[in-house]
Parts: structure tokens; sequence; C-alpha cells
């Protein structure tokens, strides 16, 4: 990552997902991920494809839930898969498909929906919404992946 990761909407959701990655025995680098964040940002998100619903929670409340029993031993990552954004003066829609990865597990399909926002010139994230496809089920068009919008 060259830069600053509050340089550009795609760089901020780019250090998103490489932070919340970590190795077995590791665990995210959440000062690192807590600066991407506005202190008062918010997460409404299923955070594991076998929760029931959608939980509404702030930045520390999302760090202890993440975490789950067991989720250090397995290590995590996700990879972002295919984007759109639009871009207006200082806000930003950022629409992402990515993978999530629980340790050597099958991955899960997700789409994050991000709100930014750019205060005194640092892009900040401000909401992010989330959730889990089901296995085999069909994204949105809205979400379904461009080639040319794929990461990498």
């Amino acid at each position: 990552m060259s830069g600053s990761p509050h340089d550009s909407p795609d760089a901020l959701v780019d250090a998103c997902y490489d932070l919340i990655t970590f190795e077995a025995g590791g665990e995210p680098d959440w000062d690192a991920f807590r600066a991407l964040f506005h202190r008062q940002a918010v997460l409404a998100l299923r955070v594991f494809p076998e929760d029931d619903a959608i939980t509404v929670m702030d930045l520390d409340a999302y760090m202890v839930k993440q975490m789950r029993e067991g989720m250090q031993q397995e290590g995590y990552s996700e990879t972002l898969v295919s984007r759109t954004r639009l871009v207006f003066h200082d806000v930003a829609e950022v629409r992402v498909v990515f993978e999530m990865r629980f340790g050597e597990g099958e991955p899960h399909t997700a789409i994050d929906v991000y709100g930014l926002v750019r205060l005194e010139g640092r892009w900040l994230i401000a909401s992010i919404i989330s959730d889990v496809a089901a296995p085999g089920e069909v994204l949105p068009g809205d979400f379904a992946a461009r080639p040319e919008q794929r990461r990498g």
C-alpha cells in the first residue's frame, strides 16, 4: 500500500480489507484498523455466515464480536472481488463484493456498502452495512462482478 489509506476512497477500502486479514495465531492490527474510521462510525453487519440477523454496533463492539472463540487460532481473510464507487464532493459510497474465509475453510461471498466522508482532507469510514450470500445465491445486479472492477 503506497501513500496514505486516507488519500482516496479506494485506498481506504483496500486498507480495510488488508488490515482485517490475519494469519492463524495472530489478530488484526486494531489500532491501524480503528484509524480508518470516523470516531462515530456505525456498522450494521452479519459478521458470521451463521448469524441469524444483522447486528448494528459501533467499532468497539465489532472488534469484540469479530474475534469469536477460535478465530485467533484459525486466522481470517477478506479478499475484495469487485467494487463500484460513487464520489460526490466530500462523500462517497463504495459497494464491494468480497470473499471471507475462516482459516482453511471454504470462502463465503458477502457484500459491503461503505459510506465514506472526507473531513479535513482525509477520507474516513462513516458506516459499513454488510450481508453474506447463501451458498449458490446470485447477487443482485448492482453487485454482480464486472471484470474491469476486479482488484488485483
